[in-house]
């Protein structure tokens, strides 16, 4: 069991056949973040979207939870159906739980893709959510998840009813749980850290994320990264552009001979 995580994750499976296809959430998001990859490429995979631990219906966290407490959890998650490779999908903190889940078990992890992130994000920006977490409380779950998204695209309905889907699930260890992950998150991770990912990575970024500059420098320290934009679209891009996200993941698996195509 890994530490700081008293019991297994939730996760949903869609697809019977397949290379599993892992997907890793933001916070404060769950693994819904990724209905539309988790329905498409079903067709393709086995797709496997991860409550990680705190979100969702996976058990709290203990405090001194680190990024790979959760990084370990998801590979026993992913054990309870495959002992392969897998491919690995990270949104935010989903990212830095990927990445961490590469770093520890490099010759499973197939291909990364990444979005949402970015290199040296300031470790205030996470000590300042989780000091507003702890005075606002759940209520902040709302304003978070909608700033994920691209100041032209807040006026969707379709986007606020996923804000409003999202937080009528509350784990009761949520709010203890986004703060201690906000606090793990504050750790730094310098170069040499990124540069250990030799595995195929791509980032792919919205134009109007706030850590959009981050990801151009991210792209550069991971060896061999590749990396496409979606022009608009903000912090939470499979939602906002699901099209363009599917695309480029597709067009990138192919390139590395890891696209299965659809199942019969």
């Amino acid at each position: 069991m890994a530490a700081h995580i008293p019991g297994p994750l939730y996760f949903e499976q869609i697809g019977a056949t397949g290379m599993p296809m892992v997907f890793l959430h933001s916070t404060p998001d769950d693994h819904r973040l990724w209905l539309f990859q988790t329905a498409h490429f079903s067709a393709r995979f086995r797709t496997l979207a991860i409550d990680i631990a705190g979100y969702g219906r996976s058990p709290s966290v203990q405090k001194g939870v680190s990024v790979a407490d959760q990084a370990d959890a998801c590979w026993e998650a992913v054990d309870r159906i495959d002992s392969g490779r897998v491919i690995i999908h990270g949104n935010s903190m989903g990212s830095a739980v990927a990445t961490a889940m590469a770093r520890r078990q490099p010759d499973r992890t197939a291909a990364l893709i990444l979005s949402g992130c970015g290199f040296a994000t300031p470790k205030e920006v996470f000590v300042r959510w989780a000091d507003r977490y702890a005075k606002g409380g759940l209520a902040l779950r709302y304003e978070q998840l909608f700033d994920h998204f691209a100041p032209d695209a807040r006026n969707n309905p379709y986007l606020k009813h996923y804000c409003d889907m999202v937080v009528e699930l509350n784990n009761t260890g949520s709010l203890a749980s986004i703060i201690a992950m906000n606090e793990a998150l504050a750790e730094p991770r310098d170069a040499a850290y990124y540069a250990a990912l030799t595995m195929p990575t791509l980032i792919i970024t919205g134009t109007k994320d706030v850590i959009y500059k981050g990801a151009l420098e991210l792209q550069k320290l991971i060896p061999g990264c590749e990396l496409r934009e979606i022009q608009g679209a903000g912090h939470a891009v499979m939602i906002e552009a699901p099209w363009d996200y599917d695309g480029y993941t597709i067009e990138f698996l192919a390139k590395h001979g890891l696209d299965q195509g659809s199942q019969p």
